[in-house]
């Protein structure tokens, strides 16, 4: 966010026209930032880790996320728990109003669809523009070239309808 700032002050960035987007730990950081900056005219998340209590318990690797955290603590131990949801874009939903596309692979194991539907049903019911496109394969990402090639349609296209229009000189 210092970064933007930055662009803004030189007068680099037209603030009419700022998106957020990215897949895996960038669709993490995506529903993070939506929920905790306005500035984001639009938003994809892909495979998007939003709660990480769920990461914990259906990810292929998920005993791995308790390295994440300085106890080293699973999320049934302890005071961990609330680490685990204090990270948690999903503990955010409420905060969130950025239109968003969120795209998931119905069989990936690394980052289960039931995220992907629980922050569509969160947004959907803040009144929040979204909408949520689940391929049907295996994997973190569509690896055959029609998908692949629907994803970054899908993806440009969402940009493109909340982005597109004149340019601001500010």
């Amino acid at each position: 966010m210092a970064g933007i700032a930055a662009l803004v002050k030189l007068g680099g960035v037209d603030t009419t026209r700022i998106a957020v987007s990215g897949w895996s730990y960038g669709g993490y950081m995506t529903s993070w930032l939506i929920g905790h900056y306005h500035v984001w005219k639009a938003a994809v998340a892909g495979a998007a880790v939003t709660n990480l209590v769920d990461q914990y318990n259906m990810a292929d690797f998920n005993v791995l996320e308790r390295y994440g955290f300085s106890s080293f603590a699973s999320p049934w131990t302890g005071q961990a728990l609330q680490a685990y949801r204090d990270q948690s874009p999903i503990s955010y939903a409420a905060a969130m109003k950025t239109p968003t596309l969120i795209l998931s692979d119905v069989r990936d194991a690394r980052v289960t669809v039931t995220q992907s539907y629980e922050l569509y049903h969160a947004l959907r019911d803040n009144g929040v523009p979204v909408k949520f496109v689940a391929y049907p394969v295996d994997g973190h990402f569509p690896s055959d070239p029609v998908r692949t090639t629907d994803v970054y349609r899908r993806w440009i296209d969402w940009l493109d309808q909340y982005l597109k229009g004149p340019v601001s000189t500010r």
